[in-house]
């Protein structure tokens, strides 16, 4: 239960406090806003949501009788659960073989995602599609910019796989089914690098630079950074997101992982509002250009990125 003096930022840096705090569950005070853009408030990537929690609405008179209990009153619910079933996905895939005899057994992961959120009938306003131009086309198209470039080039020498997931927002299906079928031995994939959001520029960082989710996590951040990468450590810290992408699916089963992103808590983030005219191309072109030279070396390179102690997932 909030205090008086709790004020957060966004929804989800509340949640984060809640999972922090031992929560199993969010009770929301339903109101008309609520009601109608449900789907948008469940889909939300809340840390909670990520690892099982649940989210659920109740009518404002029951909020009112709940808010009055002292912290720490435990109370019992019954309520019955409908969940959705994803049924299907699909992954985009690109492959380009190593050359040097030694370390073409390696592999560089470069990944986005390719969903958003569809078409919203209950969506408020006359826009019911949820385009996604930051979220993440954005990303994609840094993917796809850095397979073009790769391949135009002299050949890497370790194996590169590009990959634009699906299901992200639904909860990272695509991701999870590529680390549970991976098209290579898991011990080769030396890095991940998600792309997510980079669209837009943070008011929270200097223009020209993008920051890495998770950057204290391994000295993977450091070192790109070493080799010309514009990347700064996660500048919302609160908002979790190193466990909000595709990046934690392959964190959790071992792998060095973190997502590169320049997400500023825009207000078009989940709405159809987040539409291609929202997007500024002069950023999004610098940063994709700031991490050629980086990813270059590290799919040249011998480098084998390890965790900081105790910063494993």
């Amino acid at each position: 239960m909030l205090s008086p003096d709790d004020k957060f930022e966004t929804f989800q840096a509340a949640v984060a406090k809640f999972q922090k705090d031992g929560a199993a569950a969010v009770l929301l005070a339903e109101t008309k806003e609520i009601r109608e853009n449900w789907d948008s408030v469940v889909d939300r990537k809340t840390s909670l949501s990520r690892r099982g929690g649940t989210m659920l609405a109740v009518a404002n008179s029951l909020s009112d009788e709940l808010g009055k209990l002292p912290d720490g009153t435990k109370i019992s619910l019954n309520a019955e659960f409908a969940p959705g079933v994803v049924t299907y996905t699909w992954n985009a895939m690109g492959k380009i073989t190593g050359t040097d005899p030694k370390l073409a057994s390696e592999v560089i992961l470069l990944t986005s995602h390719l969903d958003h959120l569809g078409v919203r009938e209950n969506a408020p306003g006359a826009d019911k599609i949820f385009n996604g131009a930051d979220d993440d086309a954005s990303g994609s198209v840094a993917v796809l910019e850095l397979a073009r470039i790769l391949a135009a080039g002299k050949k890497p020498k370790r194996t590169v796989y590009f990959v634009c997931f699906g299901s992200e927002e639904a909860g990272g299906f695509g991701a999870r089914h590529f680390v549970e079928n991976m098209p290579f031995p898991k011990e080769k994939l030396v890095a991940n690098l998600e792309f997510e959001m980079i669209g837009r520029p943070d008011a929270k960082v200097k223009p020209e630079e993008l920051w890495l989710t998770g950057y204290e996590r391994s000295n993977l951040g450091p070192e790109l950074a070493k080799r010309g990468a514009k990347l700064v450590q996660d500048p919302h810290p609160e908002e979790n997101f190193f466990m909000r992408s595709d990046n934690i699916q392959l964190a959790r089963a071992g792998i060095i992982a973190h997502t590169v992103s320049s997400f500023g808590l825009h207000t078009d983030y989940h709405h159809a509002s987040d539409e291609v005219k929202t997007i500024d191309f002069t950023h999004m072109t610098r940063s994709i250009n700031s991490m050629i030279a980086p990813v270059q070396w590290l799919v040249n390179s011998n480098f084998i990125p390890t965790w900081v102690e105790g910063k494993k997932p």
